[in-house]
């Protein structure tokens, strides 16, 4: 392996990583103009400032190149994303507009929305800000989104929208504006899908029972390369809405605080339901909904004031043509907490395709769940319901009510996904592992898939654990229709191996309703460890056809925990010196 060198590629790639790289910030400040969230314009005071990208560490992948280049990400919501205002003009790149796609719905009338916007303005914004003060004109993290390269799909879905001054951003939707959308971006468009799709709404549809959130599970079974992440909702206490209470996607809760690992007191949380069609029972209150958090407070973020959209019952602030260099400020919600998610995965995306040797199977949705929740870090009162009985850490729960698994780390991400000495297993069925590492595998139903740890650990050490996998289900391309066909219930224990068997159960998440299973503990002591996935039977299958295996993703991180006096964690058996990935040689041949 040798050192990927920072900023190969295509000179626009290149002068742009070199700009955030630098962290050559533009300044910027709050005002108060009566309405929450404000917006203010330029010239901007000094700072200091907290930017997010860094914060969650995404300069992992900016450091060695990757900027979301080779992404599609899509984004589904009420309007459409204004791409003039400035923080989306890559023309000093030599590249074309941000947005490259725009698809409504039935219906739609696929207006611009300040919503939106702000959205992509997270997700892929390029990062130019015009001269302001004694400020010149450049890139700088002030509009730089997760993925400030990436090509963004922008679609509209709103029949109409409020018009009162107490609902801003409120708007209709039906299945016929909805569905088609979701459609086209997970089948693709000219023979090109997106690679991650984003939607920061939400309706109420705890068990995503209807026609929209059938849609969306379906269509992420049917095409697994397209990961889809949804805003968990900001009712507080109350469960997660959909499309995040959707079992096949990622959804995502708001963090804030200091160090961004504070649960943020508007984000939904809490259990959503379960239904089974084979007994027609509903479960109300069962299944996990949120699977990591992101920070969604304080945000800085692109302003449209046009009158178009869910903006404008506010006739004292909106106006045509909106300007295009203003921000707003003082924003929250998870509907930023998710496209950081986004964003992020569109990095994750932009690694797997450009570097040598990463199998095929690192673009596949529930291995990059897995690698995200397995590199989580702990949030603040993070609590699975994990207990210790006769030696054993058990959790039925799975996944912290508020912030799932945790708070997104891009860096511990990078390096599981890229650097791990397991990346993928030859047997899908189960094999020997490095410290670190995923696998995208297989398991029959009744029956178990093992993993060896080919070292045994020594100190002290914490593993994290993620699994999961997809509910089955059909669409019917022709009428827009689907349905919710088959429920598996996996497992995840932890094992001690005693000489090459596993002798003695250690950890288990065996949650009943969840489509994933998470473990964050210390293991008992030294020795030689396994991971078994187990399947021991559906929750229900009132599909055409038996079901007699499952795919799923997994994930794994081990980590040293040191002494008092240590002062940093290292990660067992990875590089920790440098935050550069590196290239995989390929294989000689023979």
């Amino acid at each position: 392996m040798h050192p990927f060198p920072k900023g190969e590629g295509v000179p626009a790639r290149a002068l742009l990583t070199a700009a955030l790289v630098a962290l050559a910030a533009v300044p910027v400040a709050a005002a108060t103009l009566g309405v929450r969230p404000d917006y203010v314009a330029g010239p901007y005071p000094t700072g200091p400032f907290t930017f997010v990208n860094q914060a969650v560490g995404a300069g992992i992948f900016y450091n060695s190149g990757f900027l979301g280049g080779s992404a599609v990400i899509g984004n589904v919501e009420a309007g459409y994303i204004w791409d003039e205002q400035e923080v989306f003009d890559r023309s000093g790149l030599g590249l074309g507009p941000a947005v490259e796609l725009y698809v409504a719905g039935t219906d739609v009338d696929g207006e611009y929305d300040f919503h939106a916007t702000m959205v992509g303005h997270v997700l892929a914004g390029t990062g130019y800000v015009a001269a302001t003060g004694s400020t010149a004109a450049g890139y700088s993290y002030v509009g730089t989104g997760l993925a400030p390269l990436a090509r963004l799909w922008s679609g509209a879905i709103a029949t109409a929208y409020a018009t009162s001054t107490n609902a801003i951003g409120v708007f209709d939707s039906t299945p016929a504006s909805t569905i088609p959308v979701y459609r086209q971006f997970f089948q693709g468009i000219a023979g090109t899908a997106c690679d991650v799709i984003n939607s920061s709404f939400g309706y109420e549809d705890p068990a995503a029972l209807a026609p929209e959130s059938l849609a969306v599970d379906a269509l992420a079974f049917q095409n697994p390369t397209v990961t889809f992440v949804a805003s968990a909702g900001n009712s507080d206490t109350a469960p997660v809405g959909a499309p995040g209470a959707c079992y096949n996607g990622i959804t995502v809760g708001s963090v804030g605080g200091t160090n961004f690992r504070t649960p943020s007191a508007f984000s939904s949380r809490g259990p959503v339901d379960f239904y089974d069609p084979a007994s027609d029972t509903l479960f109300e209150g069962v299944r996990a909904a949120v699977d990591i958090a992101a920070p969604g407070e304080n945000g800085f973020l692109a302003a449209y004031l046009g009158s178009t959209g869910g903006l404008a019952p506010l006739t004292s602030i909106t106006q045509d043509p909106s300007p295009t260099d203003l921000y707003f400020t003082n924003v929250d919600g998870t509907s930023f907490a998710s496209p950081t998610v986004a964003g992020g995965i569109a990095l994750m995306t932009d690694a797997a395709k450009g570097l040598l040797g990463m199998p095929a199977t690192a673009l596949d949705a529930r291995v990059v769940k897995a690698v995200l929740m397995a590199s989580a870090a702990r949030t603040e009162g993070w609590n699975n319901g994990q207990v210790v009985a006769g030696g054993v850490t058990r959790t039925t729960q799975a996944l912290d009510w508020a912030t799932g698994a945790g708070a997104l780390d891009l860096t511990a991400a990078g390096r599981l996904y890229v650097e791990s000495t397991t990346l993928d297993v030859t047997n899908p069925t189960g094999a020997v592992i490095g410290a670190n590492g995923w696998d995208l595998g297989t398991v029959a139903v009744g029956g178990h898939t093992d993993y060896a740890f080919s070292v045994a650990f020594g100190a002290a050490t914490e593993l994290q654990v993620a699994l999961d996998w997809f509910a089955d289900g059909t669409f019917d391309g022709l009428t827009d229709t689907a349905a919710r066909t088959a429920f598996a219930n996996l497992d995840l224990q932890v094992w001690r191996i005693v000489g090459g068997s596993f002798a003695a159960l250690v950890a288990e998440s065996t949650s009943l309703y969840n489509n994933e299973e998470f473990l964050r503990f210390t293991l008992p002591g030294p020795g030689q460890y396994g991971l078994r996935v187990s399947l021991p039977g559906m929750i229900y299958n009132v599909g055409l056809s038996p079901i007699v295996d499952q795919t799923f993703g997994l994930a794994w991180n081990s980590i040293i925990v040191p002494e008092p006096a240590a002062g940093f964690v290292a990660a067992l058996g990875l590089a920790v010196a440098a935050v550069v990935f590196r290239r995989r040689r390929p294989a000689p041949d023979g």
